[in-house]
Formats: C-alpha cells, sequence, structure tokens
C-alpha cells in the first residue's frame, strides 16, 4: 500500500456508550479483578430483582455477597470430595 492510498484500513468509530453502560463494565472489571464470578454472573438477575421489591442498598449489597459466599462454599465442598479421591 503507498503512502498516499486512502483506503487504508481505520478502525471503526467507537460507539459511544451510555451512562449504564459503563457503569455495567466497571462492575464487570471490578468482579474480574476481585475475582467474585458469582457477583459477576448474576448481578443483572439480582440487581432487577432488588429494583423489583425496592431493597435497599445494603440489601441488595448483602444478597450479592451472600450469593458469592453460598457458591464459594459449595464450590470448596466439590473441590474437598474431588480432592479426596473417593472410589
Amino acid at each position: 500500500m503507498s503512502p498516499t492510498d486512502t483506503t487504508a484500513q481505520v478502525p471503526p468509530p467507537r460507539r459511544e456508550m451510555g451512562p449504564e453502560e459503563v457503569v455495567d463494565t466497571a462492575i464487570d472489571e471490578a468482579c474480574r479483578a476481585l475475582h467474585l464470578p458469582t457477583i459477576r454472573r448474576r448481578i443483572q438477575e439480582m440487581a432487577a430483582d432488588a429494583m423489583r421489591q425496592r431493597s435497599s442498598y445494603k440489601d441488595f449489597l448483602a444478597h450479592l455477597l451472600e450469593a458469592e459466599c453460598a457458591e464459594r462454599e459449595e464450590r470448596r465442598k466439590q473441590r474437598l470430595v474431588r480432592d479426596a479421591n473417593f472410589p
């Protein structure tokens, strides 16, 4: 391709994100960094439930953290059984 060729590939313009998308992206990145897979996977569903139930922020946060703890405990139990190598 010559330097004067104007058909060079230009990446498409980035679509502007709305405020909700920015927040969703920030939550997703934080959950990845903090290793919170359950919260990352269930945040949308649980946020919708909290909105329907008119939960307070603290109640919503408590439910998120409880779900994360419960799933971690379940994974821990499964890992211990697997590591025990039962016949």
